[in-house]
């Protein structure tokens, strides 16, 4: 199960215990009405890194697809339909080409005419990873405001998943896509961006992903754990532009208009986290009821992870924490875990705890609920961070970031290269 969809299925429980590429030219103008500004919607849409899809392709025949080329007669063909972000039907024809010594190739249908031609070819790309092959494809949006729907495709060469054959090939994709936009604030250009869900004309800035660039840079970074990202929550979030502070008051794609609204820095209630920076102090209560505070751990590597029962790569990350744990205590780590389960008393989850060699502490949801939500604005899971002696952060996790791993066997070895021998 992906983390997006870990996260629907968490948003759910947490409902009951919540009770509580660039613009083109316009002429941009500050409405009448004091603190709010008006921008412009691009005709291209982006897309959304953060929702993804796996996709198996499979074995095709090379006469299929004489328009796309010339091939050697050893080449593999697989093929399959991505999803198109725009509908959410799985309606795009693509088909990945394999030959010796040469870098795989793929081609998308993007004019929807159901046919692959030479034209049509995109080039793979193996820049992050040597087993990781990417390329981002454009396909047509043939009615309505917005004219082109960008994907961004992933191949795992040599990667395959327990079901698979091996002529069969693994691709990963993007899933949604996002209106972009930007207004003038305050003489200077900021953008904004909202999901656009599948099968839809309109986006709702209350609901789903949304972003603002905050730095000022053009761009807007969707990762889960960015200031310039958020997953709304029938909320109008507020970002953080300089020393500006903005929610977003109508994104009307009909009529081509974003409106933002300015508001009082008291407003903002996100904790920005980078790389370097203090992790905040924070108050939990364990499930022995003892109220604790985070600033009691300094002077410890502390591992915090943010997880639960309910999602399955929560699930598969413990037997590496447990053994982070047993190997590294002595090397002064602590493990802290953050619960976000609803389903459990304090007397089941003590006894869950306990049944999978959980014995490090973990708080209980309802007294770091605001902490996550509001705070943190947590969207992934399982979430971790590694913290400094000083409190510092020295990684959060991510993949696609010059940090260390701190997933899976590469958690041990990323703690066993920092941690004090």
């Amino acid at each position: 199960m992906s983390f997006s969809r870990c996260f629907r299925a968490f948003s759910r429980l947490l409902v009951s215990l919540l009770v509580v590429a660039l613009l083109a030219p316009a002429a941009w103008t500050v409405t009448a009405a004091d603190g709010e500004y008006t921008g412009q919607f691009d005709a291209a849409l982006v897309m959304n890194p953060e929702e993804t899809e796996r996709i198996v392709f499979k074995p095709t025949e090379a006469s299929r697809w004489k328009e796309a080329g010339e091939f050697s007669a050893s080449a593999h063909f697989t093929s399959a339909h991505l999803i198109n972000p725009v509908t959410g039907q799985a309606e795009v024809l693509a088909v990945l080409v394999e030959e010796e010594d040469e870098d795989p190739v793929f081609f998308v249908d993007r004019d929807g005419d159901n046919k692959i031609t030479a034209a049509e070819k995109f080039e793979l790309k193996a820049e992050r990873n040597p087993y990781l092959w990417e390329a981002i494809v454009n396909v047509s949006v043939k009615a309505g405001f917005f004219t082109s729907a960008p994907i961004r495709v992933e191949y795992f060469q040599s990667i395959k998943t327990e079901k698979m054959t091996d002529d069969e090939r693994l691709v990963r994709q993007t899933t949604e896509v996002m209106a972009r936009g930007a207004a003038d604030v305050k003489g200077k250009k900021v953008y904004v961006q909202y999901a656009l869900p599948a099968g839809q004309k309109k986006v709702n800035f209350r609901e789903g992903w949304l972003g603002l660039d905050m730095d000022g840079d053009g761009k807007i970074d969707m990762d889960n754990l960015s200031p310039e990202a958020a997953k709304a929550d029938n909320e109008a979030v507020v970002f953080r532009a300089a020393s500006t502070y903005l929610s977003t008051k109508k994104a009307d794609v009909e009529k081509n208009q974003i409106v933002l609204r300015e508001h009082d820095a008291k407003e903002y209630k996100r904790i920005e986290l980078y790389t370097g920076k203090e992790f905040p102090d924070f108050t939990f209560a364990d499930f022995d009821g003892k109220k604790r505070k985070f600033s009691e751990f300094r002077g410890k590597y502390v591992l915090l992870d943010i997880w639960g029962f309910w999602c399955p790569p929560c699930r598969k990350e413990l037997p590496y924490i447990r053994e982070a744990h047993r190997r590294f205590g002595a090397r002064n780590l602590e493990v802290i875990g953050l619960n976000t389960d609803t389903d459990f008393t304090v007397d089941s989850m003590k006894k869950a705890l306990k049944d999978n060699g959980m014995i490090w502490t973990n708080a209980q949801l309802e007294s770091v609920v605001d902490f996550l939500r509001l705070g943190l604005r947590v969207n992934s899971f399982p979430t971790t961070f590694l913290i400094s002696p000083e409190g510092k952060i020295i990684s959060m996790s991510r993949h696609d970031r010059d940090e260390l791993d701190l997933r899976g066997a590469d958690l041990l070895k990323s703690l066993d290269k920092t941690l004090p021998k």
